[in-house]
Formats: structure tokens, sequence, C-alpha cells
């Protein structure tokens, strides 16, 4: 399919290609979901939070985990 196209893919460029695209599938999606289910936050936080990490799906996401998602230690 990729050949049709032009694009001769080898075996490297698609595990590259894959351990790009993978952590996309799960950090994304799980960090919205994370943030919408959040007692925590705010509608606003929880908004504000959703927004950035579409727009910035990497970044947002990570920083969402690191800084978003802190939880109380008891």
């Amino acid at each position: 399919m990729l050949g049709a196209l032009g694009l001769e893919l080898g075996t490297s460029e698609i595990v590259m290609i894959a351990f790009a695209i993978l952590p996309l599938l799960v950090l994304v999606p799980f960090a919205i979901i994370d943030s919408i289910r959040s007692s925590r936050l705010t509608v606003v936080q929880k908004i504000a939070w959703i927004v950035f990490i579409i727009i910035a799906p990497y970044l947002g996401a990570i920083v969402y985990l690191l800084w978003g998602r802190k939880q109380k230690m008891v």
C-alpha cells in the first residue's frame, strides 16, 4: 500500500514510526480520560488540561501525568 504512494519503508523505519505513534495512542487518551474522571480538578481545569493535551499531544499528556495528576499523599 505505501509502495503505491512512492514510500518504500523498511523494517527500521516502520519500527521508528511505531515507537513514535504508539505512545501517542496510549498516553493521550489515558490523560484525557484521567483528567475527565478526576474529582480534584474543577470543570475549568479539566477543560484547560484537555485543550492543552489536544493542542500539544506529547507534551500535554506528559505534563498532565507529571503535574496535573498529583494526588494527595496519605
